[in-house]
């Protein structure tokens, strides 16, 4: 076989190869799917508003943890109101998603719990059985608890994000204001930019627009927006908004004064954590660095004393 020959199947070989991993990678990897590589204001054919969602399971998955779910927790309208409202402030709108909830939480702990005592009583034989039991239920407890930590997590995360993102907006919805926009042209001017369609924020605001354009009072929107975050900011913002629409008074000078109050906070955020980076350094510094510095010191001499030592010995 001639070097031309081998030259040209192996261009053929690598490049086949690097087309089926890129391939791949766009219909699994998240992060890069096909809409990604798409214009930023182009919106994927046939997307709805997200005011809708489907009933329809994505997955078997999914349909597996919301039957679970259901026969657990019943319907939507039964499932307990206190996992609605934080599914809400982490950003799930959907009536099903309660139901998922509930049955994710059964699933994780009956999963854990189960699989824990099926793998021991088959490959662990030698356990005792009180012992066996009792690993099981904390295991079953240990998963049944672990879609809360994560909701938690996700509400604190969620309104961490809009907390940082306040100031801006009220800087634009002040500009767009000052301009000579209405207030709903300004929120939809705002959230609208196709850079800032990730922020949960700028998502609220778009919600609070299609909910006015759908015929909902304004009032309601935006007391409907500080209760779906449950941030304190938001809502004292809200409550401002609304006094000024019942009074009559300028909103530009509103959003001004609660501009200048938000980019204070954030700063003052920014300035306590600031302070409280040397103390959160000063654990791993202490558990971590300073063994290996007394090792790194001490070793030596220790080395030493010890021949020191075994030498007056003999």
């Amino acid at each position: 076989m001639s070097t031309l020959t081998i030259a040209i199947l192996s261009f053929v070989i690598v490049a086949g190869a690097t087309l089926l991993a890129g391939i791949t990678l766009m219909r699994l990897w998240p992060a890069l799917q096909r809409e990604r590589f798409g214009g930023q204001g182009a919106a994927p054919a046939g997307a709805t508003s997200i005011l809708r969602w489907s009933d329809d399971p994505r997955s078997g998955w999914e349909s597996t943890i919301e039957k679970i779910g259901r026969a657990v927790g019943g319907s939507e309208e039964s499932a307990p109101t206190k996992y609605r409202r934080r599914l809400i402030w982490a950003g799930y709108y959907e009536p099903r998603a309660v139901v998922l909830f509930v049955g994710a939480k059964v699933a994780l702990g009956g999963g854990l719990g189960g699989f824990y005592f099926l793998y021991s009583l088959v490959a662990l034989q030698v356990v005792p059985f009180p012992r066996l039991l009792a690993v099981s239920l904390i295991l079953g407890v240990i998963g049944f608890f672990l879609p809360d930590f994560w909701l938690r997590n996700r509400i604190k995360v969620r309104r961490r994000e809009i907390v940082h993102a306040l100031p801006d907006v009220l800087d634009l919805l002040m500009v767009c204001v000052e301009a000579g926009l209405g207030f709903d042209a300004a929120v939809a001017r705002v959230a609208e930019q196709p850079s800032k369609r990730q922020s949960p924020l700028h998502k609220e605001l778009l919600r609070m627009h299609l909910e006015v354009r759908a015929g909902r009072p304004r009032q309601e929107t935006l007391r409907g927006l500080a209760e779906r975050t449950g941030v304190e900011e938001l809502k004292s913002i809200v409550g401002a908004f609304i006094q000024t629409e019942k009074l009559g008074t300028p909103l530009g000078k509103t959003l001004r004064v609660h501009a200048d109050a938000a980019r204070v906070q954030r700063r003052h955020r920014a300035e306590e954590q600031a302070h409280m980076a040397p103390l959160k350094m000063l654990v791993p510094t202490v558990f971590f660095l300073m063994p290996a510095f007394f090792l790194v010191t001490l070793a030596p001499s220790l080395l030493g004393l010890m021949k020191l030592l075994k030498a007056l010995g003999q």
